[in-house]
């Protein structure tokens, strides 16, 4: 018996900020994922690939507390780029963990996913249902906001990648957003969400986007603002402790948009256009396809 997990990554965050002393982000799960299977391993133990530390400190975590002494055999696939932002360690953590919890029939909720994920280090919302704000350092705050919103992000990635665990040890001595402006986007994105305004949610990701610039700066940021709000886009969003940049636009105009901004942007980064998806695991009873390689729909820059 084998089960598949598929789990969404993100395309950085629309909103990250500190609010009230409070560490959260809302979250802009994608349409690229991580997919999880479990199955039984004769003789107990687990065994996952190498290269996923994070996933089997997870997994085990998970056997520790159901007991039992189950033996797991974890396999993981993924579209999504290490290092740049994008949720990839939330989604392969989320994904092995639905599924060793499918396998053995135990149930799970987003909360329990939650509480393992960050006994080993921030993590993304994007395991919860639709679109939220959630704290990812500690898990104090959660707020269902709504839908995902009919937008497509075209996913700038430039070649640089950042570990999340030093740069999140090393945040703590910069010195934060100012409030006043991270509650003003955090505001104006729950409107937007709710009333499915579009260009409003894209407003509060372009403050974001330009505020986090105290934090972590992105070279370029000024210039695909600035490209994106010519060329028909609604804004731009960040991965606030990544590499990446999506410029937003109404679902059905991306591959314009692209066409528009293409001749903009340097040869070295790669470009994928992605649809917003609401969060929360897909269980599937057979083997889902995933694009070969960690692309959903790959455009690379002449």
């Amino acid at each position: 018996m084998m089960t598949w997990v598929r789990m969404p990554g993100s395309c950085g965050e629309l909103v990250q900020g500190t609010i009230d002393g409070i560490d959260l982000h809302i979250t802009c799960p994608v349409s690229m994922y991580s997919l999880a299977s479990a199955s039984r391993l004769r003789g107990g133990g687990l065994k996952i690939p190498e290269n996923l530390d994070k996933t089997a400190l997870a997994v085990g975590k998970v056997l520790e507390l159901i007991g039992g002494g189950y033996g797991i055999e974890i396999d993981v696939k993924s579209e999504l780029p290490r290092g740049k932002g994008m949720a990839s360690s939330t989604a392969d953590i989320a994904a092995a963990v639905a599924a060793t919890y499918s396998l053995l029939r135990k149930d799970i909720r987003p909360e329990d996913i939650a509480n393992v994920a960050l006994s080993i280090e921030p993590t993304d919302g994007t395991f919860f249902k639709g679109i939220v704000a959630f704290d990812h350092k500690y898990g104090r705050r959660f707020e269902p906001i709504g839908e995902a919103p009919p937008i497509e992000i075209i996913v700038l990635e430039p070649p640089e990648v950042i570990d999340t665990i030093t740069f999140n040890r090393e945040r703590k001595a910069i010195k934060e957003m100012d409030e006043v402006l991270v509650k003003e986007a955090f505001e104006m994105a729950v409107e937007g969400i709710k009333t499915s305004n579009i260009r409003l949610v894209g407003k509060a990701a372009t403050i974001s986007a330009i505020h986090n610039q105290k934090i972590l700066p992105k070279k370029a940021l000024g210039d695909i603002i600035d490209i994106c709000r010519r060329k028909g886009g609604i804004g731009v969003n960040v991965a606030h402790s990544g590499t990446v940049a999506g410029m937003m636009v109404e679902k059905g105009f991306g591959r314009r948009l692209f066409e528009r901004t293409a001749h903009y942007m340097p040869g070295s980064w790669d470009a994928y256009l992605v649809s917003m998806v609401d969060g929360g695991l897909r269980h599937d009873e057979f083997e889902p396809a995933l694009a070969a390689g960690p692309r959903n729909d790959s455009i690379t820059w002449d």
